[in-house]
């Protein structure tokens, strides 16, 4: 076997060295965002993103949580087949994650690592905004595909920049009357398009390697243990109360991500 060129890549150099109180505050960041998606059903990197870019910057977070996204949404993505005939109906917002993506990337990795902590601050503001308020729309049949595209765009910029397409995506699902498993199954999809697009883009540009990667897949591990830990939980709170508490925290925290990117 070729040995795998650990001094390369984005996350490795950089991991190793932080301290190890660093390293525990990144576990402590994935297992928080395992526990609030497995009593609330909000995403890891929602919760994660804010406290992980106290200890590395944002591109590296980014990377670092692009594989418990994919792992965590591949067996949800997959459940009851059908997945030609899902990937047809939602096609418009998945060709608008790819292009979004590719384009996000550029943006992330062109940006100045403090306007990347600002620009990701905003998005988080924004996602978690949006999940807040909750707005139900509807599409007339026309406008489904072209929004799809705007959305799924606008989903794969917030992906690249924050690792937070959710929101938009979750919008759109609702609009166009997707419920239940089926919501479920259309969300995840995207999900890993999107992320198998960024993880792409990443290594074509010579900004990631099979190190980042395989770091990234560790990162899986604490956040499954986080959604294992939750179980217990999701009977004894009410999940709204808690998604409800767990957006303002993540305000909060994105706000200082905003104050300490010193933009302002």
């Amino acid at each position: 076997m070729l040995p795998i060129p650990l001094s390369g890549g984005l996350l490795y150099p950089h991991l190793q060295a932080l301290s190890a109180a660093a390293l525990a505050g990144i576990a402590f960041a994935l297992v928080l965002g395992g526990m609030v998606k497995g009593v609330t059903g909000i995403g890891v990197p929602l919760v994660a993103m804010p406290i992980l870019t106290h200890f590395m910057p944002v591109k590296e977070a980014v990377l670092l949580l692009s594989m418990p996204i994919i792992l965590g949404n591949i067996p949800q993505a997959v459940e009851g087949g059908q997945i030609l005939p899902t990937v047809r109906r939602i096609a418009a917002p998945l060709v608008g994650t790819v292009i979004g993506n590719v384009v996000g990337v550029w943006v992330l990795i062109s940006l100045e690592p403090h306007r990347a902590q600002f620009a990701s601050g905003l998005v988080l503001i924004l996602a978690a905004a949006l999940l807040l308020a909750s707005p139900r729309l509807t599409f007339a049949p026309a406008l489904v595909k072209p929004v799809g595209l705007v959305l799924g765009f606008g989903a794969a910029l917030m992906e690249s920049i924050a690792s937070v397409p959710g929101p938009l995506l979750a919008m759109y699902l609702i609009a166009t009357g997707a419920t239940g498993r089926a919501f479920t199954k259309q969300i995840a999809i995207i999900l890993v398009v999107s992320i198998v697009t960024l993880l792409t883009t990443f290594s074509s540009g010579a900004h990631a390697n099979v190190t980042d990667l395989a770091l990234s897949a560790a990162a899986s591990l604490p956040a499954i243990a986080g959604m294992w830990l939750a179980r217990p939980l999701r009977d004894g709170l009410h999940p709204l109360a808690f998604r409800m508490v767990v957006l303002v925290c993540v305000l909060a925290a994105a706000a200082q991500m905003i104050w300490k990117s010193g933009v302002l």
